[in-house]
């Protein structure tokens, strides 16, 4: 069953298009995450998902429901947490997920139970009763997420969730997402970071100047190259900068001994001869399979940050 469905979706702000007809469909318990570089169009096409903008043309359909008809009913089923940290500093995290509570219209006993056992699970439960100002950007961010996660969504999406977070706090993150998915609730999140969703995604999505350019599950999308690369090991004193050989793309040396790395899709075959040629003994060889690095490189021409 699909828990997401958009049909020919387009933004535009006056000239500009900032979605140019994004059809996408994501299977309702699916951990979906969306790639894409800064302006991409990933947080437009979340506003749009949640309720929080309008689409210039297109059709949506979330959690079953038309988004023209049936705003209200989506905007209580799904939950958002935002890289924009939604929280009164001189509140304590009780004091404020309380009063987001109240206007959820959870009944205040109920919402003490959720607050202290999400709080828990966040590791923030002994920050309960602190204000918010001394709290840094990540303790902040597992309060957030908490706040999302108040009326039990059963879509939870996520704009850049641990963008520019401690190790921990990601972690934090990042273990609570995979909770919440294997508890069957779907999970959308969009990135930048290729590692972030290697670690974490059953399915993603490139998006690239407004469009989405592939979609799919992990394993297929890396399989979608269907070119492995070379990584030859060697060892001696090349008369010529190895850099010459066709296909180098990086190298690390250590002790003597230089550890080469080649494009996708160059053979053992075509750069042998010229390794041989330049007096270096092959120590060994090793053929990797493409990472979703390699694959956003190909179809978007940019480097990702990793």
């Amino acid at each position: 069953m699909n828990g997401i469905v958009t049909s020919n979706l387009v933004k535009r702000y006056g000239t500009f298009e900032a979605l140019k007809s994004v059809s996408l469909s994501i299977e309702e318990g699916d951990l979906y995450c969306l790639l894409g570089p800064n302006g991409a169009g990933k947080s437009t096409l979340i506003r749009i998902l949640t309720g929080l903008m309008k689409p210039t043309s297109g059709e949506v359909n979330v959690a079953g429901l038309d988004m023209k008809r049936d705003l209200k009913k989506i905007r209580e089923k799904v939950g958002l947490v935002s890289e924009r940290v939604i929280l009164y500093d001189r509140l304590t995290p009780v004091e404020n997920l309380l009063f987001f509570a109240s206007m959820l219209r959870i009944e205040r006993r109920v919402a003490l139970k959720k607050i202290e056992s999400l709080l828990d699970k966040v590791d923030m439960i002994e920050w309960k009763d602190k204000p918010i100002r001394v709290f840094s950007t990540g303790m902040k961010q597992r309060v957030n997420f908490v706040r999302a996660l108040l009326h039990e969504p059963s879509i939870l999406f996520m704009d850049e969730p641990t963008l520019g977070l401690d190790p921990h706090s990601t972690r934090t993150i990042r273990n609570m997402v995979r909770e919440l998915n294997e508890s069957g609730r779907t999970v959308v999140l969009t990135t930048h970071i290729m590692s972030e969703a290697e670690n974490i995604a059953k399915s993603v999505g490139i998006m690239n100047k407004g469009k989405l350019i592939t979609t799919g599950k992990l394993e297929d999308i890396r399989a979608s190259l269907n070119r492995d690369r070379l990584i030859i090991t060697v060892k001696g004193r090349p008369e010529v900068p190895i850099e010459s050989i066709d296909g180098y793309m990086s190298a690390s040396r250590l002790d003597g001994v230089v550890k080469i790395d080649f494009r996708p899709g160059i053979s053992m075959e075509s750069v042998l001869p010229r390794i041989l040629q330049m007096k270096l003994k092959v120590i060994d060889v090793d053929h990797i399979k493409p990472s979703l690095e390699d694959v956003f490189v190909e179809l978007t021409g940019e480097k990702s940050q990793s």
